[in-house]
């Protein structure tokens, strides 16, 4: 359940939760690029990544105060920012099922996720590591190039959008390299910006469950498929 979008962005770039080390204070309500006209429009954006899955492609949607994760054979995560902190929303349409993670539930499993880094994939911190190498421009905005190393030493090369808060590509090479290797780890192959409701999954006709609850329903089909799913047989 929640394993899988954490380990996605520890692995693609930089940690994935306020917990281990991100930039903001858990649960923190960070403003980012783009968000600035309010919550009347959101961004779309379609990209490649590459993990320890292999390729694969994630369609990011995210306003000031929601964020949403569509990767194919996942569930769709929905992290909202609420007045007691952030919470998640893992939905499964087929199955007309929605699992509830309140902030109380993400502080105590300490997954509370980086705001900043959970937006912009990229974790804040990695990318002030970084020395501006140019400006261009894509995607009908303007890019800023960056270059340089992370804490490990691997060589590092981003290219930025600033009006979007968004990476446009990402890539990692071996320590005390120069160029990258194995391809990009995050691409953007679309961008587009439109209104609130039409961009986000929406919640009608699906059954909310409480993660406090799933161990009270281990019956029920649907809470067994979950924990089947989260502990696989070997």
């Amino acid at each position: 359940m929640a394993r899988g979008w954490l380990l996605l962005l520890a692995l693609i770039a930089g940690q994935g939760w306020a917990g281990d080390g991100g930039s903001d204070e858990p649960g923190s309500n960070t403003t980012v690029a783009g968000d600035a006209a309010g919550d009347e429009s959101a961004w779309v954006g379609d990209y490649r990544i590459r993990d320890a899955r292999g390729e694969r492609e994630l369609k990011l949607v995210r306003n000031g105060t929601r964020i949403e994760y569509r990767i194919d054979g996942e569930p769709i995560r929905v992290w909202r920012q609420t007045s007691d902190g952030v919470e998640l929303r893992e939905l499964y349409p087929a199955d007309r099922r929605m699992v509830v993670y309140a902030p109380g539930d993400l502080r105590t499993l300490d997954k509370v996720p980086d705001w900043a880094q959970l937006s912009g994939l990229v974790d804040p911190a990695l990318r002030a590591r970084l020395d501006n190498a140019g400006n261009a421009s894509a995607f009908d905005q303007p890019l800023a190039r960056y270059r340089g190393a992370d804490a490990q030493g691997k060589h590092v090369e981003l290219d930025w959008l600033p009006a979007s808060g968004l990476p446009a590509r990402y890539c990692i090479g071996k320590p005390d390299g120069s160029r990258c290797s194995g391809g990009d780890v995050i691409r953007l192959q679309g961008l587009t910006q439109i209104p609130v409701q039409q961009a986000f999954t929406p919640f009608d006709g699906l059954l909310e469950i409480d993660h406090a609850d799933l161990g009270d329903m281990e019956m029920d089909a649907f809470v067994h498929g979950l924990s089947h799913a989260e502990h696989p047989a070997h």
